[in-house]
């Protein structure tokens, strides 16, 4: 792993003798304590990075023998109780914006099996007017309701708190050195400033940050706000940030310690070679990302690989076909009996039941958060609606954040009646099914770090996506489809106005990237289908060579990694 420091920042918020003292710490230093620190938990979930926090810590700790591991993270009271987390009755005091903020400490054991037999601990920092999120939906990142500029505000002030509240926490728990910060995504990216703050007011002994970007998204902290965190005896601190301030990568980034890492190989590239992050999402981080590097570590397996395929490598094609038409009609009965009332579309045959759909017609799936920036359900709606009566049917299971988001789902749910059912919230009973019973999942990502592909194909189930991030990594001709649309049309202004009008779906329809995202996922649709219905053998191979990909990736692999990054610290 290649890699440059890019301590640009450093003389800063430090002075010389200063920044001696930190790098004579950071190179005596001794990987003991790796503790990660994340606003996902497993009670506070948007995407996929609480899964990736309750995968990574037992491997962390086993395949690389590292004494301590643990997870740091705020305590939401809307969605967290108090006979969820235990109290340590540890409490400590936090100096934040002119005012003390007392702090308490809860704490989870996580007891595993895997990689070996063990315990890791995660702590819950529970702090009276902070991470007061989540009220009605369980959003760690939603505080003001139909507000953007006052919601972004609040997760900020949220950010700099909790950064300057988990050294101190350390120290409140008796780990004083020898501390390896793993951050996780830019609301702990400060951390990489209050950690050498803490070993200059002696807090910490010895400590060093490194930083996984899960995305790009990055918020801008005015001068004012970052002063809330330099704040000492001594010379002004932020004497040397533009005006307006920088943003939370821009700070940190270049104070972190180590490599800085994103979820897959392909992701890491397109930081520098995407146009939807080197124009939209990181034009500001283009700088520092070829000043030191990004470096993909791919993710492990979010789930187990089904037991509705049990010994799967073994298999012949007779047995794998016979094995997934099970799971299909299994699907089918559960689609023509499960109705809760979060369900709206009609699946039918010929006018009548689902139940006894022939076994050449395709069912096709696609679930996940709603994210109308990101996961392109908008983009497989408008090639539904290409589709004939009876040619294939869908099943959607978005996670709205707004009931609004669905307005565009109920229109063309209506227009294709027969062909397209939607479970607008999620599955309590079918999901399952649903993965290991269709004869396709869908990832239409206008971009993806890692994603889901992996799930979708340890439940026996052929994906089909855009060739983006991590899609590109999990997916080749063997195991499924991957397109793309025409580069003529994938152009800032188009991307620009892409994700500016997420608010109302149906606006995208005279946009040219849109357009041409759809009707190349319609080929490639129509491309699957003709191959499931005329070349099964080739489809059932196609199963069979997706469990070997998914098992490909492994948190062991990950996890080791990591620690390659940790290593990085002490050579500089």
């Amino acid at each position: 792993m290649k890699w440059k420091r890019d301590w640009t920042l450093m003389s800063v918020f430090f002075s010389g003798r200063e920044i001696a003292l930190i790098t004579d710490r950071l190179k005596n230093m001794q990987i003991d304590n790796v503790v990660l620190c994340s606003f996902e938990n497993r009670f506070a979930r948007s995407g996929g990075l609480a899964t990736v926090m309750l995968n990574i810590l037992p491997y962390i700790k086993e395949v690389n023998k590292v004494p301590e591991v643990l997870l740091v993270t705020p305590f939401y009271p809307a969605f967290i109780s108090r006979d969820q987390v235990k109290p340590t009755g540890i409490k400590f005091n936090v100096i934040y914006n002119t005012r003390t903020v007392a702090v308490e400490i809860y704490r989870y054991t996580l007891k595993y099996t895997h990689p070996a037999k063990g315990s890791v601990t995660e702590y819950y920092l529970k702090a009276e007017g902070f991470f007061s999120s989540g009220k009605k939906i369980r959003d760690p990142y939603l505080y003001i309701e139909n507000d953007v500029n006052g919601n972004n505000a609040a997760i900020n002030d949220n950010a700099l708190f909790f950064s300057k509240a988990v050294p101190q926490a350390m120290k409140a728990l008796g780990i004083t050195k020898d501390i390896l910060f793993h951050l996780h995504e830019w609301q702990t990216a400060l951390i990489s400033l209050t950690a050498k703050q803490a070993m200059l007011d002696k807090t910490l002994e010895s400590c060093a940050t490194v930083q996984t970007m899960h995305n790009s998204f990055d918020s801008a902290i005015p001068r004012p706000h970052l002063a809330r965190l330099t704040a000492r005896p001594g010379r002004p601190r932020t004497t040397g940030i533009p005006a307006w301030g920088m943003t939370a990568y821009q700070t940190g980034l270049q104070l972190t310690d180590g490599p800085v890492t994103t979820v897959s190989d392909n992701f890491a590239k397109e930081f520098t070679t995407d146009t939807l992050q080197t124009e939209h999402f990181a034009p500001h981080l283009q700088s520092i990302f070829r000043t030191s590097g990004v470096h993909g570590v791919n993710n492990g397996m979010f789930s187990a690989f089904s037991p509705k395929f049990p010994r799967r490598e073994k298999h012949t094609l007779k047995e794998v076909r016979e094995i997934k038409l099970k799971n299909r009609r299994a699907l089918l009965n559960v689609l023509s009996r499960y109705r809760p009332a979060e369900r709206f579309g009609e699946l039918t045959y010929k006018g009548g039941t689902i139940r006894y759909l022939p076994d050449d017609i395709p069912v096709v799936a696609m679930s996940g958060r709603l994210d109308t920036s990101q996961k392109g359900f908008d983009i497989l709606l408008r090639a539904i609606e290409k589709f004939a009566e009876d040619e294939i049917k869908v099943v959607l299971t978005p996670m709205p954040v707004k009931r609004d988001d669905l307005d565009y789902f109920y229109e063309v749910a209506c227009k294709c009646r027969g062909n397209l059912t939607v479970f607008s919230a999620k599955m309590q009973k079918g999901y399952s099914e649903l993965q290991a019973g269709a004869t396709f999942g869908i990832m239409p990502s206008i971009y993806e770090p890692f994603g889901a592909a992996v799930e979708y194909m340890a439940g026996g189930t052929v994906v089909i996506a855009r060739a983006t991030g991590g899609l590109i990594d999990q997916l080749d001709s063997s195991c499924g489809f991957l397109y793309r649309e025409s580069a003529v049309f994938y152009t800032p202004g188009n991307i620009e106005a892409y994700i500016r009008s997420g608010n109302i779906m149906q606006a995208r329809k005279a946009n040219p990237l849109a357009q041409n995202m759809a009707d190349n996922l319609y080929e490639v649709l129509k491309k699957a289908a003709d191959l499931y219905k005329n070349k099964p053998d080739r489809y059932y191979e196609m199963i069979q060579n997706g469990f070997k990909k998914a098992a490909g990736f492994s948190w062991e692999s990950s996890a080791r990694e990591y620690y390659q990054a940790y290593e990085m610290v002490r050579k500089g």
